[in-house]
């Protein structure tokens, strides 16, 4: 069976939203409206639009908010086939929830009108976030990426901009994560439950862990696993024994951590060892 051109995805793991990729040049949506946030990514030729009776165009690099219930339409702007239209479709209620996080439980009513920016920085946010949604299977990441963007998101485009506030005992609580890490690492961790453990939000932690470490909770997890398959490939541990007793999902999501990591992949670099 052909693979359809219009395609649609709910992540697993994430509440309150729905992909959408379009590659089909002859599909025309008409004007209609969404009972959710329309965010749009252009990742391959360009989307011409109609928003209450203005048009533009929405090319590479850009970003498009349509607010709930707002009537528009789009079409790919070119004949050719290169169309990739990106979509997030957001539940308000979960924008609103990520907000509350952010601002550490405080009541604010969280708005993103409909615009159009021109915003590379979240545009590579927003389109990082997509193939982490497609292709992860780890709660951890998925949770990082989608607060990490959803806060860049709505600090430079929500109606009532936010202020950060501090979070206390930083050390300490960076020390307990990693702690948790150690003793969990094969475990699907869920961000919201590593912040539960240390009392803050999924939000807070994700700043001040990569304030203290330099890297996200995620990635420091990868990292803390590839040290440990690393030490098994070392002793003669196979490859595939290797991948699930360091936590990763299987040969495969080893092989490409560990060849960005260290340059080899994990069966050549234990041949290389045992040999030497």
């Amino acid at each position: 069976m052909k693979e359809s051109r219009v395609q649609y995805y709910i992540p697993e793991k994430i509440d309150g939203l729905e992909l959408l990729s379009c590659s089909d040049t002859s599909y025309h949506f008409t004007p209609h409206f969404h009972d959710s946030y329309c965010i749009w990514l252009s990742a391959r030729g360009a989307e011409a639009y109609t928003h209450k009776g203005n048009t533009g165009l929405l090319s590479v690099g850009e970003i498009g908010i349509i607010a709930p219930g707002e009537v528009h339409s789009n079409n790919t702007a070119f004949a050719a086939d290169s169309r990739q239209l990106l979509t997030f479709y957001l539940d308000d209620s979960s924008l609103r929830k990520i907000s509350a996080d952010i601002l550490d439980g405080l009541d604010f009513s969280t708005e993103i009108r409909t615009d159009f920016h021109t915003d590379k920085e979240l545009f590579t946010e927003l389109f990082s976030l997509w193939q982490i949604l497609r292709r992860s299977n780890s709660t951890l990441e998925l949770q990082t990426s989608l607060y990490s963007t959803l806060a860049l998101l709505i600090n430079r485009y929500a109606t009532s901009p936010y202020r950060e506030t501090p979070v206390s005992h930083e050390k300490e609580r960076v020390a307990k994560i990693i702690e948790l890490f150690h003793q969990h690492l094969g475990d699907d961790m869920r961000l919201d439950e590593l912040a539960r453990q240390v009392d803050c939000t999924s939000y807070h932690l994700i700043r001040f862990f990569k304030k203290a470490v330099g890297l996200t909770p995620h990635a420091y997890l990868i990292q803390l696993r590839l040290e440990k398959a690393r030490s098994l490939l070392r002793r003669g541990v196979s490859v595939v024994d290797a991948s699930f007793s360091s936590g990763f999902t299987d040969q495969s999501h080893l092989t490409r951590h560990f060849k960005q990591k260290f340059g080899v992949t994990p069966g050549n670099y234990k041949q290389q060892v045992l040999n030497s």
